[in-house]
């Protein structure tokens, strides 16, 4: 989607003419296969936005309309209902504009996706990360989104990256010493 699309943007139910109008029994319109196509990869892609940026604090993403020349803020489940909802009746749902949205809490689109697509060439999948129980110097018990341990204080990256080196084959020695160079403090198991 460019910065000049809107997602939710699709023909103008006021044309008669528009592709794949409603029937006259009132039933909804289906999306030509490349209109379809388009709203099922803007959803894959958002999931994948939504992975990477809400654990950060994002509350949704905000997105440049072509029409109006506004923003439009979109929550993330906000958005994600709307889509689903063209893919079912072939129309954008209307929804109320964000009030007074703070830019900052929201993630553009286009930067969104350009961000999810380079974790993706460098072989990373979107929100993938090491899941840790405790911390490996105190013993305290973490949650999965911690980046310090509760307790004592220490950041748990070293020990997502001592399990993501130990999983790829390097020997334990080999990445313990790595990590001592590297200044960190020894640690337990975790």
């Amino acid at each position: 989607m460019s910065n000049e699309e809107d997602p939710l943007d699709g023909p103008d139910p006021d044309d008669e003419g528009a592709a794949g109008g409603d029937d006259p029994e009132g039933l909804p319109r289906s999306l030509p296969p490349d209109e379809r196509e388009s709203v099922e990869a803007d959803l894959v892609d958002l999931e994948a936005m939504r992975a990477v940026f809400q654990t950060q604090g994002a509350k949704g993403v905000v997105i440049s309309c072509s029409d109006c020349g506004a923003n439009h803020y979109y929550g993330w489940e906000l958005l994600k209902e709307s889509l689903e909802h063209m893919l079912e009746t072939g129309e954008p749902r209307m929804h109320e504009p964000a009030f007074e949205p703070r830019e900052d809490e929201y993630v553009v689109w286009d930067y969104g996706k350009g961000y999810v697509d380079a974790l993706t060439d460098t072989g990373l999948e979107a929100g993938a990360r090491l899941d840790l129980t405790s911390c490996g110097w105190c013993e305290a018990g973490v949650e999965p989104n911690f980046a310090f341990c509760p307790r004592c204080g220490r950041p748990l990256a070293v020990m997502r990256i001592y399990r993501e080196l130990l999983s790829r084959g390097i020997e334990e020695r080999e990445v313990r010493t790595l990590l001592l160079r590297a200044g960190f403090e020894p640690f337990g198991s975790g």
